[in-house]
């Protein structure tokens, strides 16, 4: 894919704006300053988005490719207070295995304080679908799904995750060791994390990834 593709890619996005694009060359960037809340980096090894936020920055590939002349840069997350402890993961999988035939939600956030929360907001599950309320400041949302469905993201997952944050979805809630995958949602763009790079310890999960992201 070349340059002229990348362009054509974001123009078929219908969000391109040529003021937010960012060439890294040479020993330093020249950049043309965005407005918020993100900005495309066409680079050396492909364009990216990178994002900047209250709780979390981060920077996400959007299409990988070779382009000369440009400098490369890599993907990161970086989690404003800190990595989340794995014990409130550990708490949502284990009320979420309370009713492991329906689909079940919960947020995490930083809503007292200077340290994480967990929250579990009102919600109506059933074994394919859940409707729930949306809380300001969630840093992290958890679904489960039930027995008999993949840990995996789909459509309606897509739909929901279209703010900034971190998304988890949890499966085989009946099982001994549940399996759990992490996804970077940025403004409806979706990448792929392990879980180590958001909690901080042993998740007492499996990592449920096909294939680990290049982090």
């Amino acid at each position: 894919m070349g340059a002229m593709n990348l362009a054509e890619y974001l123009v078929d996005r219908g969000d391109f704006d040529s003021t937010m694009a960012v060439l890294h060359a040479g020993a330093g960037p020249e950049a043309v300053k965005p407005g918020p809340p993100y900005t495309y980096e066409l680079t050396g090894n492909g364009l990216f988005l990178e994002a900047p936020g209250l709780f979390l920055s981060a920077r996400i590939p959007l299409a990988l490719v070779g382009v000369r002349g440009l400098a490369h840069l890599e993907p990161y997350l970086h989690l404003c207070l800190g990595k989340v402890p794995a014990r409130l993961l550990e708490l949502a999988v284990m009320v979420m295995a309370t009713t492991p035939d329906r689909e079940r939600y919960a947020a995490i956030g930083r809503w007292q304080g200077e340290s994480y929360d967990i929250r579990i907001p009102l919600q109506e599950g059933t074994g394919a679908h859940i409707d729930y309320e949306v809380i300001p400041g969630t840093i992290v949302n958890i679904h489960s799904h039930p027995p008999g469905l993949p840990a995996a993201f789909w459509g309606t997952d897509d739909r929901d995750d279209q703010g900034f944050q971190v998304s988890i979805v949890g499966a085989e809630l009946d099982r001994l060791i549940p399996v759990a995958r992490a996804r970077l949602c940025v403004y409806g763009y979706f990448w792929e994390i392990p879980l180590g790079l958001v909690f901080e310890g042993p998740v007492g999960v499996r990592e449920g990834a096909d294939e680990p992201q290049p982090w």
